[in-house]
Order: C-alpha cells, then sequence, then structure tokens
C-alpha cells in the first residue's frame, strides 16, 4: 500500500502501514519507482492529485474513488464522501472498524464545550488522525 503526503507525515504514514510518497510534480515517476508492477486501485483523500495520477498510470476509473468535496473528479472516477454513501455504508465502514480491517487513528478527543478549538486544529489541516468531539 502507498500514501502520498508530505515529508514530514512519512513516519505516520509507515505506523500505518503504507509506504510513503511525496506528493507534488513527479508523483507518477515517484509511484512507478515502488510500484513498477503498477497500482491497481487508489483513493484521493484530499483534492484531486491521487486520482489524476492513478488515471495517468492506467488504473481504471472505476478503480478510483475521491472523498473530499472540490472540483468535479475526472470522468469514470467515483465520489464517495459522505453526502454520496450508499445504503448501509456507515455499518459496512463500522463493521470493518470493530473487526480491525480498518484502524482510524484519533489525533485529539474534545468536549462539546471545546468544540470551537476542536475545530480550529482541524481547519488547520495538519492533523495526523480524526478529531472526536465527545458529546
Amino acid at each position: 500500500m502507498l500514501g502520498t503526503a508530505s515529508e514530514g507525515t512519512f513516519g505516520f504514514l509507515r505506523g500505518l502501514g503504507a509506504e510513503p510518497v511525496a506528493y507534488g510534480p513527479g508523483l507518477a515517476d515517484r509511484v512507478r519507482a515502488l510500484a513498477p508492477e503498477g497500482i491497481t486501485a487508489a483513493t484521493d483523500l484530499f483534492g484531486r492529485e491521487a486520482a489524476e495520477t492513478a488515471l495517468a498510470l492506467g488504473v481504471a476509473p472505476e478503480r478510483i474513488s475521491v472523498v473530499a468535496d472540490g472540483p468535479a473528479p475526472p470522468p469514470g472516477v467515483r465520489k464517495t464522501g459522505a453526502l454520496d454513501a450508499g445504503p448501509g455504508a456507515l455499518e459496512r465502514i463500522a463493521d470493518a472498524i470493530h473487526s480491525g480491517e480498518i484502524t482510524v487513528p484519533i489525533a485529539a478527543t474534545f468536549p462539546v464545550e471545546q468544540i470551537w478549538e476542536a475545530v480550529t486544529i482541524q481547519a488547520e489541516r495538519h492533523v495526523h488522525g480524526k478529531i472526536v468531539v465527545a458529546l
């Protein structure tokens, strides 16, 4: 599994079991060097760079998804954010987390009275994990 990030985040990605790759110009060449046999699927969690790179590397559009809102994804690429989730998606995700198939790193937990602090930290876009607000 490969994960794109800034070099300062490489340790975090390795801790999740991913081989880190620096995003930005030349991404496709760096991916080819790490996966000369090719890649078979991709999920873009921010923007569209990973999705566009996957297409350029020959990944079928139906094997690529984008999560973040923003510009429309490239033709054929699935948008899978919260508003686009199909029936049963939440249950499938919860089951995968419960079984350990998916790990969700928690960066910080705040009581609801500190929601402003939680939102401020999340807005900085440098959080490594989810921000939880306890109700």
